[in-house]
């Protein structure tokens, strides 16, 4: 029987009026890792751009490939322009030492480009699972100098919530045993996220948590370095087990994923209480993490 997948995506946007600046030492940092040994050959200027409309420009100034850009995302853009479409280099997930010709091509004409896409999203919550779940650090940073060369300055952000989500019902009352019969193993994170199982595969160990939380925080602080702005997690409603017993009164909805695997609870979006911790969890990760102002949550993934 063909499973229908119901994703539920809800964005918050808020506008921000700042204009983003360019961060010249995060762009240098990502030419060096980019193009190791050729960076100086490279030189990184500013330049202004309207509102939300992200602009790089390229061209060759005596022996140096000039690259500009309103924030260090453009710049990174301008130098993946330069490099597939004058050496003929592409960066993907499996590349290695990008390879550059002996000597520059020069750009003849100066190339300016201008995207009409306030916001290139990136990611989703399956990707997290079962691409993700394993990465260190120096994977990460991998991928995030991927997604600035392509341009990417929305992805999702959602490595470590599992902490914040200990925090909050720690400071709820729930016990650390009620909370081992919630958060499921890292292989299954997705179907947790989406309120479809408890446990599962874990309990998963405090020290995790606590990594996760470390490696968000670099996540984020390179994003954000390199123009992005993260969407970072929101309340979906899953709870503990345990909600029933500390709120008896809260309005549940109790659902099954598939045999094999214990109820899960969702808690009613019109109950009182599903404002009052979406905002406690929101306020917390804002403690921890800071805010982009994007938040996602999905839901009812074949739930």
């Amino acid at each position: 029987m063909h499973s229908r997948k119901i994703l539920f995506y809800f964005l918050v946007f808020v506008t921000v009026h700042a204009r983003a600046q360019l961060n010249r030492q995060a762009a240098e940092n990502l030419l060096a890792r980019v193009v190791p040994g050729r960076a100086s050959q490279f030189r990184v200027e500013a330049i202004k751009a309207a509102p939300g409309k992200d602009i790089f420009e390229i061209e060759s100034k005596g022996d140096k490939i000039i690259l500009r850009g309103n924030n260090a995302g453009s710049v990174a853009s301008a130098l993946y322009y330069y490099l597939t479409h004058y050496c003929h280099v592409q960066v993907t997930w499996n590349s290695g030492t990008v390879r550059l010709p002996s000597v520059l091509p020069a750009v003849k004409t100066m190339v300016r480009k201008a995207t009409t896409y306030r916001y290139r999203y990136y990611l989703n919550y399956c990707t997290f699972n079962y691409s993700m779940s394993w990465w260190d650090w120096n994977r990460w940073e991998k991928e995030i100098d991927w997604m600035a060369l392509h341009g990417i300055n929305m992805p999702l952000a959602i490595s470590g919530e599992e902490y914040t989500w200990y925090l909050v019902y720690k400071e709820m009352g729930f016990s650390d045993e009620e909370l081992k019969d919630f958060f499921c193993g890292p292989s299954y994170f997705a179907w947790f996220w989406m309120g479809n199982l408890d446990r599962w595969g874990g309990p998963l160990p405090l020290s995790w948590m606590k990594s996760h939380f470390a490696l968000q925080k670099r996540i984020l602080r390179r994003e954000r370095e390199l123009g992005m702005k993260p969407v970072m997690p929101a309340f979906t409603g899953h709870v503990p087990k345990a909600f029933k017993e500390r709120f008896p009164n809260a309005r549940l909805k109790v659902t099954n994923w598939n045999n094999g695997f214990a109820d899960t609870y969702i808690l009613d979006a019109h109950d009182s209480l599903f404002a009052q911790i979406g905002k406690k969890f929101l306020q917390k990760q804002m403690a921890l993490f800071g805010t982009d102002h994007l938040y996602s949550a999905d839901t009812f993934n074949e739930n």
